[in-house]
């Protein structure tokens, strides 16, 4: 099977707050807990409405406002539980500093620092058709020997790729689904 393998590089800048992050999430034990704040926080600051009101091109919020929406948003997501102390005043650095639009890089940042910890590899399988649990087994077994560590795989289904999968493991994306190699084709053609 074919696949196209797809790398997306974290900026730079991203770096020292997510192994501030990383460092702070750690200490307190709460690696998950962060994990799952620094998701929402970078599907928020994804947001393209949200990504124009976070960046530093946007005069008309002051930061804290900035992390005190980030925050709120985080909450509201949550189902009203708040973050802890640190992960707020994460949030006020990261707006004082004008980094908030950079929660997507920081976040994949933290992950691969928490993978790094806990030898794991967290993928995401997704499919054309349900998964059984044999391929599933095999699926985690190439995973595991292509990247020398456990493997923990959340599988999902989306008809329109037509046939085949994509998998994604942090920033790398294996795309060997029919759609994958429809729009690659279409994208030659029109060149």
């Amino acid at each position: 099977m074919a696949e196209t393998t797809t790398v997306v590089r974290p900026t730079a800048a991203a770096r020292p707050y997510a192994r501030a992050a990383f460092e702070d999430a750690q200490a307190a034990r709460e690696l998950p807990l962060w994990s799952e704040l620094l998701r929402v926080a970078a599907a928020i600051a994804a947001d393209p409405t949200l990504h124009r009101l976070l960046g530093p091109w946007n005069p008309v919020l002051r930061g804290e406002q900035k992390a005190d929406l980030v925050g709120g948003l985080c909450r509201d997501v949550r189902g009203g539980v708040e973050a802890p102390d640190a992960f707020v005043t994460f949030l006020k650095v990261l707006a004082e500093n004008h980094r908030l639009h950079q929660l997507p890089s920081i976040a994949v940042l933290f992950e691969r620092l928490r993978a790094e910890a806990e030898s794991t590899v967290h993928a995401e399988l997704v499919s054309a058709a349900a998964v059984t649990a044999a391929q599933r087994k095999i699926v985690i077994k190439a995973l595991k020997a292509r990247f020398k560590r456990d493997i923990v795989l959340d599988c999902k289904q989306d008809e329109s790729l037509i046939a085949g999968a994509v998998i994604r493991v942090g920033d790398l994306v294996i795309d060997g689904s029919a759609r994958g190699r429809l729009d690659k084709l279409a994208m030659a053609l029109s060149q």
